[in-house]
């Protein structure tokens, strides 16, 4: 007799030669957790290392990050500190700056890498799974005058994604589109309207709204100042409506070295329940003159 290494499991005599294998268990997809963050600043070494150590801890899979003040000279240093999934929009060392993380255990297929505004909005097209995701980190700009154009720029820029890949928005808005928003009137009504439109046309849901109509005491940004607070709903997570049911949780929290809340949105690649799915017909496809005419020939012909 040997050790018995090709010894059948208990039991195998007493089953039916024809009788198929069970099914192997069901395997649960890891969580994708997107997260958006202002850092107020990276220049000091310091305050760099203990806000990467914070999200590392966290285990975030994407996070963006605005107000980052680097210039190409920080790169080796944050890819030393977080690994090589670091992806960067410099301005200047003092002012904007946006960054995307990916965390070192999620290995995207990065197909696309898009400055668009400089130190404002960085797009990445990835491809997670089998999903194609359009992540987009920005930070609108603090000077009132300056946001409708450049809201003008990202819906510009938005225009040129394809409308059926899952497109995921996230970042500093510095705007609010609802009264409830913030303890004053929004300062430039006019990038809000734009960003209502950009909203309203790529069907996007802020996330946390929508996992949480009835809260209204809950805000991202705080400032004190002559004994009073001013606060606002700035930092938020848009996903386009077609891919919500893949977000099944969100959160704010406080994070250290910011004056501004840490925002999460936990999802799945995968959808919840598979089975039918409805047919989402794109639109844009109404204004292509091409696309009308064979429609209507293969109408005809049918």
């Amino acid at each position: 007799m040997g050790h018995g290494l090709l010894r059948d499991p208990p039991g195998a005599a007493n089953t039916p030669a024809n009788k198929e294998p069970p099914p192997p268990p069901t395997l649960r997809m890891t969580p994708l957790i997107i997260a958006t963050l202002n850092t107020r600043g990276y220049r000091m070494a310091l305050h760099r290392s203990q806000v990467l150590s914070y999200l590392q801890e966290g285990g975030y899979s994407v996070v963006f990050l605005q107000e980052t003040h680097t210039d190409p000279t920080a790169e080796d240093s944050w890819r030393l500190e977080w690994g090589d999934g670091v992806y960067f929009n410099h301005f200047t060392i003092r002012q904007a700056g946006v960054v995307t993380l990916f965390s070192p255990n999620l290995w995207p297929e990065v197909q696309g890498v898009t400055e668009a505004v400089p130190g404002h909005l960085l797009h990445l097209r990835v491809r997670m799974e089998g999903l194609v995701v359009n992540f987009v980190n920005i930070y609108a700009p603090t000077t009132s005058p300056k946001r409708p154009q450049f809201y003008q720029r990202v819906s510009d820029f938005l225009g040129t994604l394809h409308s059926h890949e899952c497109l995921v928005l996230g970042g500093d808005f510095n705007t609010t589109l609802e009264e409830q928003d913030c303890s004053g009137a929004e300062l430039s009504p006019a990038a809000a309207n734009i960003l209502r439109e950009i909203v309203e046309h790529h069907s996007l849901v802020d996330v946390w709204h929508d996992h949480h109509p009835d809260d209204t005491s809950t805000f991202t940004f705080v400032r004190v100042e002559a004994h009073r607070s001013h606060y606002s709903w700035l930092d938020r997570i848009y996903l386009s409506h077609f891919h919500l049911s893949r977000a099944y949780s969100s959160n704010i929290q406080p994070a250290p070295f910011s004056d501004h809340l840490l925002a999460t949105i936990t999802a799945s690649l995968h959808a919840e329940r598979p089975g039918l799915a409805y047919w989402h017909f794109n639109n844009s496809l109404l204004e292509d003159e091409g696309f009308v005419m064979s429609f209507q020939e293969l109408w005809l012909a049918w």
